[in-house]
């Protein structure tokens, strides 16, 4: 779904800086504030769509990523195995099956 909102600018800075500061584009963080505030879906949604992790949390000989002290099964979106020391983001999950996308 695609959906246009007016910001007045001293908000439009304040969420391109926060975006900045999390280094994620705007669009990626406004859609993390929201999953972040719309209780919908299953733990794994509310808690870990939106968030980055570390490469360094993915185990690519067991197939598990370490997410807030928990191990998940994982799927790479567009990519064989991770690149090393780069940071992912959740973008979805079936089940305890997660969802990473390579940050760009």
């Amino acid at each position: 779904m695609k959906v246009t909102i007016k910001l007045d600018s001293m908000l439009a800075k304040q969420v391109k800086n926060s975006a900045s500061e999390e280094k994620s584009s705007v669009e990626d963080y406004i859609t993390n504030v929201l999953s972040n505030h719309v209780k919908t879906g299953n733990f794994e949604q509310r808690q870990f769509v939106g968030k980055q992790i570390d490469s360094d949390k993915i185990d690519i000989q067991s197939h598990l990523v370490m997410m807030d002290g928990i191990y998940y099964r994982f799927d790479l979106i567009n990519e064989k195995e991770p690149t090393a020391d780069v940071k992912y983001t959740v973008v979805g999950n079936n089940g305890n099956v997660l969802y990473l996308k390579k940050q760009l």
